[in-house]
């Protein structure tokens, strides 16, 4: 059997038939040129044995290189159904899927004519004749490459999304601010007031709080300034303060009362409510501003927390005065509302009869602990220890207020000849 890929014998031609010695047909005269069978073919039983070596009208018909199933049908040099794909010289197996394809031995070579090795085998490629369809080529690959790179990009860019997404926001950096110029005028002895708003937007836990106030008044003393979070919790920024002018707080402050706002939202009304209790002189609020920044993300959530004070000032009772006494104070600072306060009051004098001790809160409600009352005095000393949880207490129209800021005690001797001393006194809130 002769090699397809090499050289053929010497005496023999590209068919695989001699072209010296006898004919197929017993050495008749072929029909045509016997010095050249390629013009006309041996249609007997010879050389190759079969239905003739190649049937049909000549060596290449017009219909097709090789009429029939293959390069050589029938039983010849070749049986099968063509050169290759079939159980001819390569029967099945690695050579029958397309051996080399692009070689002599599939692929392109012999693919490009569909009917001229007979029909492929399976998987393919009809295009090519029966050979493997080719591997896919730099376009492709550069597609797919290209894809899986937008692809990885568009899930990086998803995740840089999702990160900020979900950033906590830096306590450091203000999240929402807020002013009002417009001046607003304190009405005289209204118990309510004015007050003034600045709105704030923000997605954000309240942390740090600064507010600054400008507020005009003859006697400041006089003026209670509450500030109102959206949360409606308050804090007491203007406890009838000494001075006026610009005033300014912050919950960096020790003791601040804005402490009390800190862990609700920041978006809503910020309310500014400003009263004169007293009679004679009105006030102006200038101007105010708010700035507010966010909790930090391992921020403890506020709670509240008991608090105390207490001071032993020793100051001496002014007698026959029932207009202004005597006031100390006692700052107290921390997060909350009063749900039970606590008084302790030491006073040196020889009639109760002859006092009127009151207690003022942070937000400006006052609440009288005993008026003229007889029998409490023991060798000279008034002692009073009150709770507001305590049925009947004088005590518990405190409850719910913001419990830091400036509690005030107030002693006052409206009759004469006796004189006293506000010796001690304490304030337990939440205790």
């Amino acid at each position: 059997m002769t090699d397809p890929t090499g050289p053929p014998p010497a005496g023999w031609n590209q068919g695989g038939w001699s072209t010296t010695g006898a004919s197929p047909d017993g050495g008749k005269a072929p029909v045509g040129d016997a010095e050249h069978p390629e013009t006309a073919q041996y249609p007997g039983a010879g050389h190759h044995p079969g239905a003739g070596q190649l049937p049909g009208a000549g060596q290449y018909p017009e219909t097709a290189l090789y009429p029939g199933a293959g390069q050589y049908p029938g039983a010849g040099q070749y049986p099968g159904a063509g050169q290759y794909p079939g159980p001819g010289q390569y029967p099945a197996g690695p050579q029958a899927a397309g051996p080399y394809p692009g070689s002599p031995y599939g692929g392109e070579q012999y693919g490009r004519d569909p009917g001229a090795y007979g029909p492929g085998q399976a998987g393919w490629n009809p295009a090519y004749g029966g050979a493997p369809a080719p591997a896919p080529g730099r376009g492709r690959r550069t597609g797919i490459i290209v894809a899986a790179v937008v692809a990885s990009v568009a899930i990086v860019a998803a995740v840089v999304v999702v990160v900020l997404l979900n950033r906590a926001p830096d306590p450091d950096t203000p999240v929402a601010r807020g002013a009002s110029t417009a001046a607003l005028a304190i009405p005289d002895n209204t118990p309510g007031g004015a007050t003034s708003t600045i709105t704030l937007t923000g997605d954000a836990t309240v942390g740090r709080i600064d507010v600054v106030l400008d507020l005009q008044h003859r006697f400041p003393r006089e003026i209670t300034g509450v500030l109102t979070s959206p949360a409606g919790r308050q804090a007491v920024v203007f406890p009838r303060s000494d001075t006026a002018g610009r005033v300014t707080l912050s919950t960096t402050q020790p003791s601040s009362p804005l402490l009390n706002l800190q862990g609700g939202p920041v978006a809503g009304d910020w309310a500014l409510t400003l009263s004169d209790e007293v009679s004679a002189d009105p006030g102006t609020l200038n101007s105010w501003e708010i700035v507010v920044y966010p909790a930090a993300a391992d921020a403890p959530v506020p709670s509240a927390a008991p608090a105390t004070g207490s001071s032993a000032p020793g100051l001496a009772i002014p007698d026959d005065d029932d207009l202004l006494g005597v006031t100390d104070v006692v700052d107290l600072g921390g997060y909350g509302t009063v749900d039970r306060v606590a008084v302790d009051v030491t006073i040196a004098h020889g009639i109760s009869s002859d006092l009127r001790v009151e207690l003022r809160s942070p937000l400006g409600r006052t609440v009288v602990l005993t008026e003229r009352e007889a029998g409490l005095s023991s060798g000279g000393t008034i002692t009073l220890s009150l709770d507001s949880s305590a049925p009947g207490s004088p005590l518990a129209p405190l409850v719910g207020e913001p419990l830091a800021g400036p509690w005030r005690l107030r002693v006052l001797d409206a009759v004469i000849v006796d004189t006293g001393t506000l010796q001690d006194w304490s304030v337990t809130v939440n205790g």
